[in-house]
């Protein structure tokens, strides 16, 4: 597909994710005429629901309810039929273009019927608005010029006149404006604040996490030391249901299932070891953290890991999904990139992708941050450079979502299941 399109996540004051919403542009910023903007002027059908239809919610946001910006001519057509999903799970997103004249009101009273919900973004002041706020569920600001005097006065007479809408502000992009307007407004949050550490000060680092990285630095050693990683992983009650499932799922048949941890990390073996306790490391170390964290590592470390190959660093790409763990450390431990890479064994080409951006591995580092906050003109000119094209990298970040959601939806522990059945030793 020639779109470049990430999901992004909305939290609550309580920084729970609560649904997403579509950052995207339509082909190469700079080899066409098409910008990113709200909708796709001119278009009837939605590009981004054919995503959905074909990837699924599930691959995008875990099942969340996700906005979908929509376009007047798109309201005209039978958008209940283009959706796959529940009606719940769809909040159309339209735009100031969508003006309340009696066609549109009556597009939107339709879908509504149907259950759908809408939100509304772009808008300078309500009269021409006015019919089309009383259908809407959800407003959107942005934050960065929230503080305006048209826009307060915007938010106070919509707040004052329309009390059932929702408030999202976006680009909030420091965890500190994220304490700070949480506190005075209630709504969903949208920005980069939660993948920065709130504090780069000196950080306690917890029992599991050090647990944790003791055990990626044992297995980042060549021929590790079978005992040694066994002894670790049986600290972590969570960890070891993780290994002994996944092992005994893939030994279905066999005429006993293993029951000890040490025989688990032999039937694996090294190199099996070694991935499962990487991609586990982003689960633990950011337990404390909103689930989020580890989903953007994940991701992170599969895209990376994608797009080896086509930046020329095909022998590269464990190293390169190591990176993208590795890539939010600072925000999972509290404290600087610098310091936290001081606790685990990476490689200088990871290490200088990390703390300065630049090296073997900065440009794919880049371009994966770029990527994910829609930063498209950067995303394109690299593009260009790489002589890729959109639907290259789409199916890149397609895989890396579907790999995430197959990860979580196939190793949930059963109801009642407890650490203790799991972590037997024999």
């Amino acid at each position: 597909m020639d779109l470049l399109v990430v999901p992004v996540p909305l939290f609550s004051e309580e920084n729970i994710v609560e649904a997403y919403m579509f950052r995207y542009s339509k082909g190469n910023d700079l080899l066409s005429a098409a910008k990113e903007g709200i909708h796709f002027d001119g278009a009837m059908h939605s590009p981004l629901l054919t995503m959905l239809r074909v990837v699924g919610l599930d691959a995008l946001t875990m099942g969340k309810p996700i906005f979908v910006p929509v376009s007047r001519l798109m309201l005209m057509t039978d958008l209940g039929k283009a959706c796959d999903e529940a009606p719940e799970k769809i909040i159309f997103l339209i735009d100031k273009d969508v003006k309340g004249d009696a066609t549109n009101v009556s597009n939107i009273r339709r879908l509504r019927e149907c259950g759908y919900r809408f939100g509304l973004c772009g808008i300078n002041n309500i009269v021409a608005y006015m019919p089309i706020l009383e259908l809407c569920d959800f407003i959107f600001y942005d934050q960065r010029i929230f503080g305006e005097q048209g826009q307060v006065k915007l938010r106070n007479q919509v707040a004052s006149k329309f009390s059932h809408i929702s408030c999202v502000y976006t680009d909030v992009n420091s965890m500190e404006i994220f304490q700070s307007a949480r506190k005075k407004y209630k709504g969903l949050y949208e920005g980069s604040f939660y993948r920065k550490p709130f504090s780069e000060g000196d950080t306690k680092v917890s029992p599991l996490q050090i647990n944790m990285i003791n055990l990626l630095n044992k297995v980042r050693v060549d021929n590790f030391d079978f005992d040694a990683v066994a002894k670790i992983i049986r600290r972590d009650p969570a960890l070891t249901i993780s290994l002994l499932r996944m092992v005994n799922t893939g030994s279905r048949g066999r005429r006993n299932e293993i029951k000890t941890i040490n025989g688990a990390v032999v039937m694996l073996g090294q190199e099996e070891v070694r991935k499962w306790i990487t991609a586990a490391a982003a689960n633990h170390l950011g337990s404390d953290k909103p689930n989020e964290i580890t989903k953007l590592s994940l991701i992170r470390a599969k895209f990376a890991e994608a797009l080896a190959v086509k930046f020329g660093l095909y022998a590269d790409a464990q190293s390169l999904f190591l990176m993208g763990i590795f890539s939010v450390l600072d925000a999972m431990l509290e404290m600087s990139m610098e310091n936290a890479l001081n606790l685990v064994l990476v490689s200088d080409d990871i290490r200088t992708a990390l703390v300065s951006h630049t090296g073997r591995f900065g440009d794919v580092y880049n371009f994966i941050v770029d990527y994910e906050s829609a930063n498209w003109a950067a995303v394109s000119r690299m593009l260009i450079l790489c002589d890729l094209t959109p639907e290259v990298i789409y199916e890149a970040y397609v895989e890396s979502l579907c790999w995430y959601r197959d990860m979580f939806t196939s190793d949930v522990p059963e109801e009642g299941e407890e650490a203790a059945d799991a972590g037997r030793d024999g």
